[in-house]
């Protein structure tokens, strides 16, 4: 039986991995305001407060992973010490605004909400909105063993929906991996932290078997008898029944699974206080993913880090539990303070046994270019030049120092803060040093408290009404380092890098408009829309400079770029399904807040992959607002002259028709169906009787062949039903008629399962877009008009 995957199941970026439950040291308390154990129809809690089990061992509410601003919804053990571990609920949706945030119960569903907006909402037993007679009569109720249900008021027997279901990459004593008979499901745990995933399922050859797979490899494995029951003629497998003596929970990591238990001694010994009872592989030579992220075995068969490392949480490894892995002793220039610096150096370690875990492969043709496209990536971590180039991303996994030849090698990225510590050898050096640092201290501070006067009293002048500040020029040329890191470059101008001085030292992206007129208009375009709003899924406007005719916008900085650069770009990491899917959903909820919750209607009129950046853990945010519309509530349409880019422009445009928000509804769909195939739509079909390749799409799309659409190098890792509901969206959002066309709110409801998506239409204009071989409507060249 084919494991079902929880609609609520994306990724998040680390410390740790998310789907519908994540483990996480937590170290604060969340005080609730209400002791209650259930939700009812209407009478939902507010972000302040918090469900707590009738045996008062589990507590749910909106809790904060560390010092970030975010909150999530999760449950965790309300008596435990600060080392008890959280598991998020629905989606790990942030939750910026506690005070208007809120957890109800709506036909059925369970529903997280902020500012009275849905933010998510759970699924339905049988994959569709409850029976109507039932609509009003769930409630949502958190058991004494930690699973928050949602059941039918009448008949508490029937689940609709709870979150054993879902458990990610931890699960609970009393939860079931495999077939589930109450809701039909099939469970299995998840684990994802970007670039890599994997799953552990219930193998039902074999007695307490599962099959854990990490980035498409199995591992056969068998759980302790002791341990879980079978269940339903092996087809699934019963944690242990809560022990009111015991606190314990199997925990998941990339490659490893292991029973982890409470222990008073651990605790009471300045240690971590959870010890792993039991682990699978259980040794490193057994398991590339033993040590953790660049942490090395040894050939005793220890775990140790590597040079320029130490163990993520040392107290875990003193108790023989590797898997958490090391950090950095030091950041990489390119983290420290926001800036790159390009500076770092690497080590060569050249004892290894075999290359680490995921290689990607480079065109770089020489030592030295390998290096180079190594240190151009902020996330590359390591590479080595061997017949070919091969870098690493983000984490180095399979680390082994081989006994004897032969030995492999791999360069590994080091800070240059690093490399200058270690090149130091003598006390003489060190106090030499010591003493000229001293006194070129004295003089920095000093220079430094002039120019804080100074500044300070500056930006006391610069802030203006609202939220945004103006900067002077002078800022702008310091914070850019005169403009020498550019980001990108457009028909709009180009973008650099920069850092403002200060408190946590905020990197931004700055925008320079060229073209005195043009720019003026769209420099007031963009302060008028996203100067004045704020929502999750769209960049934030920190403020503003003028110059004579320079103007520059200053935006929050996003380190994962635009969408374009990850979707057509063979030297950019691939985006898997869970991915993309998180992406859509935030660029739809984006357009849905412009489109519907603005006091003017925005509509952007220039949606494409271009205009969406990517956040630290890749959320969608809607860019560009330089050829917005503003649309007064009071009216439906307006005439205005043409703006946007070829392919992605509604038939209205082309017709010199009145705009509506439906126009941005069509670009939508567009890029949906390019986020789906990882191509550009305005490339023509190379074979087949279709040359566009929306036309394609939905006739694909009718004849249910959804498979076909998705990009090849996903290889068909997909959950087939969202993909089936994501291009069905795509093809009502390129309806020819604008009133054919969702709206941005519907398109979120059905993105989100909330209300069906049925099979649309094929647009008759496709017939017409691409007639002839020699046809030129649509190319490569993104040709924009305003």
């Amino acid at each position: 039986m084919e494991a079902a995957k929880c609609v609520c199941s994306l990724p998040s970026q680390p410390p740790k991995p998310t789907f519908c439950f994540v483990f996480l040291l937590l170290g604060s308390s969340f005080l609730a305001a209400v002791a209650r154990d259930t939700i009812l129809p209407g009478d939902g809690i507010p972000g302040n407060q918090t469900l707590v089990s009738m045996n008062g061992e589990f507590e749910l509410g909106f809790f904060a992973p560390g010092a970030g601003i975010h909150r999530f919804l999760g449950v965790r053990f309300k008596k435990m010490p600060t080392t008890s571990p959280t598991f998020w609920v629905g989606n790990r949706v942030p939750i910026t605004d506690l005070s208007t945030a809120a957890l109800e119960v709506f036909r059925g569903s369970l529903c997280i909400k902020e500012a009275g907006t849905s933010l998510w909402c759970s699924s339905v037993v049988g994959d569709g909105p409850s029976p109507p007679a039932a609509a009003d009569a769930a409630a949502a109720v958190l058991l004494d063993n930690g699973n928050l249900v949602v059941r039918d008021k009448a008949n508490s027997s029937r689940i609709l929906w709870q979150t054993f279901d879902c458990p990610g990459d931890s699960l609970l004593p009393g939860a079931t991996l495999g077939f589930v008979r109450e809701t039909g499901s099939n469970v299995s745990m998840t684990y994802m932290d970007y670039p890599h995933n994997g799953s552990i399922s219930v193998d039902q050859s074999r007695r307490n078997g599962f099959v854990l797979t990490t980035d498409g490899l199995d591992t056969l494995g068998t759980f302790p008898d002791w341990m879980v029951t079978s269940q339903e003629n092996g087809s699934s497998l019963l944690l242990n029944l809560p022990d009111p003596n015991v606190t314990e929970f199997l925990q998941f990591h990339l490659g490893q699974v292991s029973l982890l238990r409470w222990s008073e001694d651990s605790a009471a010994a300045n240690k971590s206080g959870w010890v792993a009872r039991w682990t699978f592989p259980s040794d490193c030579k057994s398991s590339g993913f033993y040590c953790g992220n660049f942490g090395a075995c040894k050939s005793n068969g220890k775990c140790s880090c590597l040079d320029g490392f130490e163990p993520s949480y040392p107290v875990e490894w003193g108790l023989g539990y590797f898997v958490t892995g090391c950090s950095r002793s030091l950041p990489l220039s390119c983290e420290a303070n926001g800036q790159t610096e390009h500076d770092d150096s690497f080590i060569l370690i050249d004892n290894l046994q075999g290359l680490p875990y995921n290689p990607q492969n480079d065109l770089a043709e020489s030592d030295e270019d390998c290096k180079q496209a190594c240190f151009s990536k902020s996330y590359c971590v390591a590479y080595v030049y061997d017949s070919g180039c091969k870098l690493w991303f983000y984490n180095l996994y399979n680390l082994s120092f081989a006994a004897r030849p032969p030995y492999s090698k791999v360069y590994v990225r080091w800070g240059s803060k690093l490399r200058a510590k270690k090149g130091l050898h003598t006390i003489a050096i060190l106090l030499l040093v010591a003493a000229f640092v001293a006194m070129v201290s004295v003089i920095l501070i000093l220079a430094l408290l002039w120019r804080y006067r100074r500044d300070l009293f500056t930006c006391r002048r610069s802030e203006v009404e609202g939220s945004l500040v103006f900067y002077s020029y002078g800022q702008m040329k310091k914070a850019t380092r005169n403009f020498s890191d550019k980001l990108g470059e457009g028909g709009f101008g180009s973008v650099f890098k920069g850092t403002m001085p200060g408190p946590g030292s905020t990197v931004i992206a700055v925008k320079s408009l060229k073209g005195s007129g043009h720019a003026d208009k769209q420099f007031r375009a963009e302060v008028q829309t996203v100067g004045v709003i704020t929502h999750t899924n769209l960049v934030r406007l920190l403020g503003f400079c003028v110059k004579g005719d320079m103007r520059l916008l200053v935006y929050e900085y996003m380190p994962n770029g635009s969408l374009d650069s990850h979707l057509f770009s063979e030297q950019s990491s691939l985006l898997n399904w869970d991915l993309r899917y998180r992406i859509a959903l935030g660029i739809a909820k984006g357009l849905a807040y412009l489109h519907e919750a603005c006091e003017d209607c925005i509509i952007h009129c220039d949606i494409k992959p271009e205009n969406i950046l990517l956040d630290e853990e890749f959320c969608a945010k809607i860019s560009d607002f330089g050829m917005a519309k503003l649309l007064g509530r009071e009216f439906n349409s307006a005439l205005t002259t043409i703006r946007g880019t070829m392919g992605y422009l509604a038939p209205e445009w082309i017709y010199g028709l009145p705009i509506t928000k439906k126009a941005d509804v069509y670009s939508f769909g567009i890029v949906l169906l390019e986020i789906v195939s990882g191509r550009r739509t305005t490339k023509r079909l190379k074979s087949g009787s279709h040359r566009y390749f929306p036309r394609y799409a939905a006739a694909q799309v009718n004849e249910g062949n959804v498979l076909c659409l998705l990009d090849s190098n996903l290889e068909g890792n997909a959950n087939v039903k969202e993909l089936d509901i994501t291009c069905r969206v795509a093809c009502w959002c390129i309806q020819d008629e604008e009133n054919d066309r969702p709206s941005m709110g519907q398109v979120v409801h059905m993105l989100e399962g909330i209300v069906n998506t049925e099979i649309p239409p094929i647009p008759s204009s496709f017939q017409n877009l691409m007639e002839g071989e020699n046809s030129g409507t649509y190319s490569d060249d993104g040709l924009s008009f305003s």
